[in-house]
């Protein structure tokens, strides 16, 4: 049937899209990461371990690919990553990225 899919992610209505993008306004995922010299990462933080952050620590799901990354993050800091929710509606995804002790 058109306007129904049974995807993760995908919610049944503009509504539901609006509510996610609510609850993304007052969060931010807390991703920990090893480090190397000068502020910079041991690799990089990807849509994958920001999907799995938002999942594990607020029982949020956002597929990866909802989410807009341009490249990926490879130093410590605080980013936003936009997250296209569907149904024209778009939320930002607050991510802190700090060094794992």
């Amino acid at each position: 049937m058109p306007g129904t899919s049974s995807c993760p992610g995908s919610w049944p209505s503009k509504a539901a899209a609006q509510a996610v993008a609510e609850q993304l306004k007052g969060i931010q995922v807390k991703i920990p990461c090893k480090g190397g010299e000068g502020g910079k990462l041991f690799g990089a933080v990807t849509t994958k371990e920001i999907s799995d952050g938002l999942r594990q620590q607020f029982g949020i799901d956002i597929p990866k690919q909802k989410l807009v990354l341009d490249e990926p993050i490879k130093a410590f800091g605080s980013y936003q990553v936009k997250a296209k929710l569907g149904f024209e509606v778009n939320g930002t995804v607050y991510v802190s990225v700090f060094e794992e002790k």
